[in-house]
């Protein structure tokens, strides 16, 4: 029975006057302001809860009209009734698994959806029977980066199988399928139990009883499908919308793998769907999927983006548009900061968009984590490295071996999610410092003799791992820390080999505006080191990579004659040559356009200054103490530290719908300055930095609403570490996004996919 009017207006007005002094902290204006956003609170609850009665009504008349129950099979008819309350009922295991507060990380979120939604369907089999889980691609990467098998072996998973390969019959258990709702995948399930000569004679591929689950929203044609297929619906015990359709990167990070191939490029920014009601299915595809990442935080965020932006535009109002539907379909779900849980805020949503920072993924980084994702092979966070191993006097050996060992490095490893943020030369410092303790410590005395020799010197590789094998007890955690110090050592010969430390130092001094000593030099003294460097590099990807930068740090070259003479001296292929022209489709041109009153252009090629790429990420970084190979910060960071401060500009970022406190939504505006000064070295050391390193240990309670940053586009490894470090600085819980994590290699093939033709 519907809620009638005055009794939901009681409701919203309670829920109002609990916002209410919360509005009051922050708000400067006078009372009427306070009105008018109690107001819009208002219309906004009255709204909700009015789509969520139409939304139940229409799932009512829909689903249990009699002409859509052809079947009296009792069974069917509660499967009826279960799918026509799917619309109007969020499944109870992501509201438990959210229900602890913005204090769980999205990781764990998932994680705990994914264990109930096993638990949830084992539980409704007699005894201690097992459970077959089918999955698609999609879906099998979702559970790859968040869950082990041994934990599915845990809720009874006998095995796991492939819905798009042929599958050997489980006919004596039941059949666990979790996809994404496609129509391949839906047709593959009503394949299974579509009667035919096999099935005929031997039954269908499970048993009785079966279990589906979605990622996300399962389209309405795909739902009738479904139920068109008797076999099927009489064996369904649960059909449930998880709303997991992405993949968690760490525990604070999620991506939707699309863009990686086919390229996204040409649909962002050559499609012809440019507004808000008529984007491309791809962009769709892409919000509702971000509408699934915000229902599994229990987050119905504020949306902003940047004003100039017309994509994030877009992708902002149709996001609203999704949410709304979401919120007045779902009348049990609940949301953080809804008035009825004080002890949380209401998120906020920032799109961003990839062109408008299109120099940090083309920027060398020499952290631990960008260094291995940039000049390492590194797929899915597996990686190959190279193991030196070192045979025993006793077992006759005595040469060094190399071999090929994978290593997983993600947030299962602790050394790794210690190390990741550092710059690569602490990452050593401290590996070696770790591993001198072991071998100097009393109980490793037998360690420190096996692994110096005569002489006493300091440890290498292969006496590491001889030291493996005279002492057992260590094996573990000497391997664990023998393994980052390889592939450590792996990231320094590459730098050694590619000559990035002069190279580092020619690109922050183009980022930056300023040298490593301070001075800005003229963009002509700073051309002829480009030139110098382009004749010194035998790889072609090189000489494209700081080409572009030249170009993209200065907004555009002074002139067509430089940019002619930096094209002849970098050598460029015909498709090399055809990515860089289409960065001009990102918004950045190759020449600028000439400004008004020059008195002739040598003279003012000889007085131009080398210009930063962008203050903020310049003033962000000048507060730090780092390394002057390192001077350079992305421009998503200042946007985040302002955000937390509370003081990102409404003007700059509006938000799809009014604010209710413009000043208070982001974060605390009394947020104390960093307080550190950056200390410089001198040119002669380029890689000498502080003693300490950031550290990612304590670990702090979160305060105000969620940060969720999605990067349109592609968001680049120092980014990521960007996010880590203001939430650690600010004590505000940042999530980061985006439709995959790019290498400067990946950003290069998409410039050089934006020569396809128009979407």
């Amino acid at each position: 029975m519907a809620i009638p009017v005055y009794w939901r207006c009681a409701l919203v007005f309670v829920r109002v006057s609990r916002c209410k002094g919360r509005y009051d902290k922050f708000t400067h204006s006078n009372a009427d302001s306070v009105m008018c956003v109690i107001f819009l609170e208002f219309i906004r609850a009255v709204v909700i809860m009015e789509s969520r009665a139409c939304f139940a009504s229409a799932a009512e008349s829909r689903y249990n009209s009699p002409e859509e129950r052809p079947l009296s099979n009792h069974s069917y008819s509660a499967l009826l009734q279960t799918m026509a309350r799917r619309v109007s009922a969020n499944s109870s295991m992501m509201s438990s698994a959210a229900s602890s507060g913005p204090t769980q990380s999205l990781r764990d979120i998932v994680q705990e959806s994914l264990s109930n939604v096993l638990q949830n369907s084992t539980s409704q089999l007699p005894g201690d029977k097992w459970i077959v889980l089918v999955v698609d691609p999609q879906s099998l990467r979702v559970i790859s980066s968040s869950i082990g098998m041994y934990n599915l072996m845990e809720h009874h998973v006998s095995i796991v199988e492939d819905l798009m390969k042929k599958r050997a019959p489980f006919r004596d258990q039941a059949v666990l399928y979790l996809v994404e709702p496609n129509e391949e995948s839906v047709s593959r399930i009503i394949a299974d139990w579509t009667p035919n000569k096999a099935t005929l004679k031997q039954g269908p591929l499970y048993g009785n009883t079966v279990f589906l689950y979605f990622l996300g929203r399962l389209p309405d044609e795909l739902f009738a499908k479904i139920k068109a297929c008797k076999e099927l619906v009489k064996r369904v015990k649960i059909l449930q919308e998880v709303n997991l359709d992405f993949l968690t990167k760490e525990a604070q990070a999620f991506h939707f793998d699309m863009g990686r191939s086919p390229s996204i490029y040409p649909d962002l920014y050559l499609s012809k769907y440019q507004t808000a009601e008529n984007i491309s299915p791809m962009q769709e595809q892409m919000v509702q999927k971000l509408v699934t990442v915000c229902a599994t935080l229990n987050e119905y965020p504020h949306v902003r983006y940047p004003d100039e932006n017309e994509l994030c535009r877009n992708l902002a109002f149709v996001f609203q548009q999704k949410m709304n539907e979401f919120v007045g379909s779902n009348d049990s779900w609940w949301y953080n900061g809804d008035g009825l849980h004080p002890n949380s805020d209401r998120a906020t949503l920032l799109f961003m968009d990839r062109k408008d920072d299109c120099l940090s993924p083309l920027m060398h980084e020499f952290t631990y984590e960008a260094m291995v994702n940039d000049l390492l092979n590194i797929e899915d966070d597996r990686i190959t490295y190279n193991s030196i191993n070192a045979g025993t006097a006793k077992e006759g050996m005595t040469d060094e071996k190399t071999t090929k060992m994978d290593a997983l490095l993600n947030d299962n490893d602790e050394v790794w999610m210690e190390l990741r943020g550092m710059h690569i030369a602490d990452v050593i410092k401290v590996l070696s410092s770790r591993i001198r303790d072991i071998v100097d410590s009393n109980t490793g005395s037998t360690l420190n003799k096996a692994a110096k020799g005569k002489d006493g010197k300091a440890l290498s590789v292969s006496q590491m791992a001889k030291a493996l094998k005279a002492l057992p007890e260590y094996r573990e955690i000497m391997s664990k820390l023998s393994q980052h110090m390889q592939i450590a050592h792996q990231c320094m010969d590459v730098f050694t080999k590619q000559k990035l430390l002069d190279l580092s130092d020619l690109e922050q001094t183009l980022a930056t505006g300023k040298t490593d000593e301070d001075v800005v030099p003229t963009l002509k003294k700073i051309l002829g080191e480009v030139v110098t460097e382009f004749r010194g590099q035998p790889n072609s990807v090189m000489r494209l990579r700081l080409l572009a930068i030249v170009i993209v740090s200065q907004r555009g070259l002074e002139s067509q004659e430089q940019l002619d003479i930096l094209l002849e001296e970098a050598r460029l292929s015909e498709k090399e040559l055809n990515a860089l022209k289409n960065i001009e489709k990102l918004g950045c041109p190759l020449v600028r356009a000439p400004q008004t009153g020059a008195k002739g252009r040598m003279g003012k090629i000889r007085s131009t200054k080398v210009s930063a790429y962008h203050p903020d990420a310049i003033e962000s970084s000048s507060a730090e103490t780092e390394y002057v190979s390192s001077r350079y910060s992305c421009v998503l960071k200042a946007i985040m530290e302002k955000a937390a401060k509370g003081e990102l500009s409404v003007e700059e970022y509006p938000s799809v719908m009014p604010l209710p406190d413009a000043e208070g939504m982001l974060g605390p505006s009394s947020m104390s300055k960093a307080k550190s000064v950056r200390k410089m070295t001198s040119s002669s050391s380029k890689w000498a930095g502080s003693s300490s390193t950031n550290s990612q240990g304590a670990k702090k309670k979160a305060h105000g609403g969620r940060q969720i940053i999605f990067m349109a586009g592609g968001m680049c490894y120092s980014e990521l570490r960007a996010a880590r470090e203001v939430m650690a600085d600010s004590n505000m819980e940042i999530v980061v996004g985006s439709n995959r994590f790019i290498k400067p290699m990946d950003f290069l093939i998409d410039w050089k996919n934006l020569g396809r033709k128009e979407a």
